[in-house]
């Protein structure tokens, strides 16, 4: 995608088009894919740096816990199931998408077993 960040809605957008298309371009599923995984790792290193500060807070908040510092914590594992659910909406998407590029993959070597002579000793 353009501008070096990627939006996980809209990659998710593309895997579905691309799954639901009877006839996708080897290259763009790959792209896809490679976007795709890309989010997954953001979002995986989201969700790591969330729990690392939800830690953080459980910690002070447990001697002398205000009522902002659990706002905070609610919202920080907030942000993690979020980002949980992002990540496995984005590999079960990718793994359809994974299967239509392994067939893909598979038709383009068969045209081209097909395209070339057949060798005779």
């Amino acid at each position: 995608m353009a501008g070096g960040e990627l939006d996980s809605g809209a990659v998710l957008g593309d895997v579905r088009r691309l799954c639901d298309a009877p006839v996708a371009s080897l290259v763009d599923v790959e792209r896809v894919l490679t976007d795709g995984y890309a989010c997954v790792l953001r979002s995986e290193d989201e969700r790591r740096r969330l729990r690392g500060r939800l830690q953080e807070r459980a910690v002070t908040a447990a001697g002398v816990g205000s009522g902002g510092e659990f706002v905070e914590i609610r919202a920080l594992a907030q942000g993690i199931a979020r980002a949980d659910s992002e990540i496995e909406e984005l590999r079960a998407a990718l793994q359809t998408l994974a299967a239509k590029a392994s067939s893909l993959r598979v038709s383009e070597c068969a045209r081209e077993a097909q395209a070339r002579p057949l060798r005779t000793a």
